[in-house]
């Protein structure tokens, strides 16, 4: 007797946006890591996203307390030290409501305002965490002028995709998240700059979700002043460009031009040619 053939059902393989935004149950074996420049940008531009992942890992490049001090004495705080690590343990229990735990939170402290002083070693921090967490999918700040902390995160992130694909890893798939400071740099925005438009995938928070992201902002005393008139949401995010880290992501004044501590963007752009021929020589810069 002949037997029927049995044809095995084939999946198509889902891609990295059907996998981190479907609709569908969790994927338990998809593993995403975020690489945000501060401790609360995570919250503020994926806290939800995050919250319906279920392997998550998060990496702080700075420690979120500038070396001015400004912002410590602002928050009560005579020592950076104790700003930092107060601002590290408000973003730990925020994590935690979404259900990543602490041992999942690496922090490189890195002075705040400074990332784009050390983009080279940074890189090689962050291509490390990447090895290490081998995560199929990347969260992490656009190239776009919107703070100089998150321009280094990007490159740093980029530069450490590109170190990882020369040396015969397979580098995960890559999204950004939007988030800037506002123009007067009291709120946290979570969105994109104008200017690069391309696709962008919205997640709208229905009222369990804005509940549960008001829950995690509440974490953040030291940041209240700025979270009380930052949007909880939509978060909003879109696949990159190839970007070359040497030219400016925008034509005209850069937004972070605006504050009086930030680089130019011909200051930046040095900084990153020098990284990129330390990290790359006699290659191309675009990443």
């Amino acid at each position: 007797m002949i037997e029927p053939v049995q044809h095995s059902q084939y999946r198509k393989p889902r891609s990295p946006r059907v996998k981190l935004f479907g609709t569908g149950d969790l994927n338990r074996k998809m593993r995403c890591s975020v690489i945000v420049a501060h401790p609360a940008d995570e919250v503020v531009g994926a806290g939800c996203l995050i919250s319906k992942l279920v392997d998550v890992t998060v990496l702080h490049v700075t420690d979120g307390a500038p070396a001015d001090m400004q912002d410590a004495k602002a928050a009560g705080f005579e020592a950076r030290a104790d700003y930092a690590r107060a601002r590290r343990e408000e973003c730990l229990a925020a994590l935690a409501i979404a259900n990543v735990p602490q041992d999942r939170v690496v922090d490189l402290e890195i002075t705040d305002q400074c990332a784009s002083t050390c983009l080279a070693d940074l890189t090689k921090k962050v291509a490390t965490f990447l090895q290490q967490s081998a995560p199929d999918i990347v969260v992490t700040h656009p190239y776009e002028g919107g703070h100089p902390d998150h321009d280094a995160t990007a490159f740093a992130t980029h530069a450490a995709l590109r170190l990882m694909t020369q040396n015969g890893f397979k580098p995960p798939a890559i999204f950004e998240m939007g988030l800037h400071p506002s123009e007067d740099f009291k709120a946290k925005l979570p969105d994109f700059l104008p200017g690069t438009e391309r696709e962008t995938t919205t997640l709208l928070l229905d009222d369990r979700a804005k509940e549960m992201k008001q829950r995690m902002f509440a974490c953040f005393e030291t940041q209240r002043e700025s979270l009380d008139v930052s949007p909880i949401g939509p978060e909003k995010f879109r696949q990159p460009l190839a970007y070359d880290f040497t030219s400016p992501p925008q034509e005209g004044k850069l937004h972070y031009e605006n504050f009086a501590w930030a680089p130019t963007s011909q200051e930046w752009q040095s900084l990153a040619c020098d990284a990129l021929a330390n990290l790359f020589p006699q290659r191309s810069a675009a990443l």
